[in-house]
């Protein structure tokens, strides 16, 4: 997915009744857009959403994440979180991850810190991070990265109770 596919399935009404969306914004803080998901939700409720996400990539001054990617990129087996970084955009502070992480680097260059190593990647690029790992991303370049959480079977049996599927 380059940034133009991205910002295309950003502003799809798909991404907006079928996954969630929030911004990082300069405190690191995480904000989910807070919207109706009644399935026939307004015209008008579909379109503030895209004046909001279409002023988010204008500002270039927050981090964009997708969730649920793996439905959209058909994976049974792993979470998968999609983020969108402006040059010098915010993001998490050092964390860990309970699970196994592939980080994917889809367009511009993603930087990471992991175990106090600065790790870069090019598109096509894929770095491990094994559960317990401290890490976290460091966005001196635009980048759009998928985050892959292998085996995150609780997240997954939840997206799956949540939309009324079945998972094995």
């Amino acid at each position: 997915m380059t940034f133009e596919q991205f910002e295309e399935f950003l502003m799809s009404e798909k991404c907006y009744r079928k996954h969630d969306v929030s911004i990082i914004d300069k405190d690191g803080l995480q904000h989910y857009y807070d919207k109706d998901f009644v399935e026939e939700a307004e015209l008008s409720e579909y379109y503030a959403y895209c004046s909001t996400m279409a002023e988010h990539l204008a500002k270039s001054e927050v981090t964009i994440k997708i969730e649920q990617m793996e439905k959209h990129w058909k994976f049974d087996d792993r979470t998968i979180h999609l983020f969108y970084n402006p040059k010098n955009g915010p993001t998490f502070d050092k964390h860990t991850d309970p699970v196994d992480v592939i980080i994917e680097c889809k367009d511009g260059l993603k930087s990471m810190w992991v175990e106090g190593k600065e790790i870069t990647l090019r598109p096509g690029d894929k770095l491990s991070i094994r559960a317990g790992t401290e890490h976290k991303a460091l966005n001196h370049e635009k980048a759009l990265m998928a985050s892959h959480g292998i085996g995150d079977t609780e997240t997954l049996n939840r997206i799956c109770e949540d939309n009324g599927d079945v998972q094995s």
